[in-house]
């Protein structure tokens, strides 16, 4: 039989479409959803007053899961805290401390709010540099397959600045230097091939806005992790701070996925 060029045409069309809907969420397994995160339980500088419970390994957000690891130790009869993962906050103070200590500041946005304005709530990720199981993941509350479609990002103040003027951990960006967050997606304990690649720092212009980030190309995923690389590292990883922030998610719920 001789395939004439429309027959050609309706069978590269019925291919194309064909992997579209097995590659995309198809309109009746899905829930559009644009999540901005609201969020209560903020102590007196902004920022979430569980922050620093050992007790915790997670953060609700309305809807969405947020990795979240502290913990304490004592040295010479005094107690100290540190914590990884991400972090609720609403705090406006994006001053510059570079030439003072960050250690009671890590926990604001650049633009001083989340995505909806100045005090907004957005979320604060703080990913641990030294290797292993990523620090910072996010997933559905319930557990539920999701298909992420864009996601609003910028860098933390004391990210920021540190880029911007060094301090006395990394040097100030040059032209040759980047700071790269990375997105991957995971669905039942299996890294999906796709990865997002988002620029903090690309030489000395560094994010000072909320960017938004494509994620369509992940596909459904149960699991989000966000890792991070920078050109001024050295033996223990990253020299400058290691934090992001997250503003806003759009995302399609997937039903009967797992």
């Amino acid at each position: 039989m001789t395939m004439t060029f429309k027959h050609l045409f309706l069978a590269s069309a019925a291919l194309t479409m064909a992997a579209s809907f097995s590659s995309c969420v198809t309109d009746d397994k899905k829930t559009d959803t644009d999540w901005l995160p609201t969020f209560a339980d903020f102590n007196e500088q902004g920022y979430w007053s569980g922050c620093y419970n050992t007790a915790n390994s997670h953060v609700d957000v309305n809807g969405l899961r947020f990795s979240h690891t502290a913990t304490a130790f004592e040295w010479d009869g005094v107690a100290y805290y540190s914590w990884y993962g991400f972090c609720p906050s609403r705090s406006t103070d994006n001053t510059d401390y570079s030439d003072g200590d960050w250690t009671d500041h890590q926990w604001s946005s650049v633009t001083g709010g989340g995505v909806a304005g100045e005090g907004s709530p957005y979320i604060v990720g703080f990913w641990k540099t030294d290797g292993g199981e990523s620090s910072c993941r996010m997933s559905m509350a319930d557990g539920s397959v999701f298909y992420p479609d864009d996601l609003y990002v910028t860098n933390s103040s004391y990210g920021y600045y540190a880029m911007k003027n060094g301090t006395s951990f990394n040097r100030a960006f040059t032209a040759e230097d980047n700071c790269v967050l990375q997105i991957n997606g995971y669905l039942n304990g299996a890294r999906k091939y796709a990865t997002v690649y988002v620029y903090l720092a690309n030489g000395t212009d560094i994010l000072d806005h909320w960017k938004k980030v494509e994620l369509s190309k992940l596909g459904n995923v149960d699991t989000i992790v966000f890792t991070m690389t920078s050109t001024d590292s050295g033996q223990w990883g990253m020299n400058n701070p290691a934090y992001f922030c997250i503003g806003s998610m759009s995302y399609n719920k997937v039903a009967n996925e797992k």
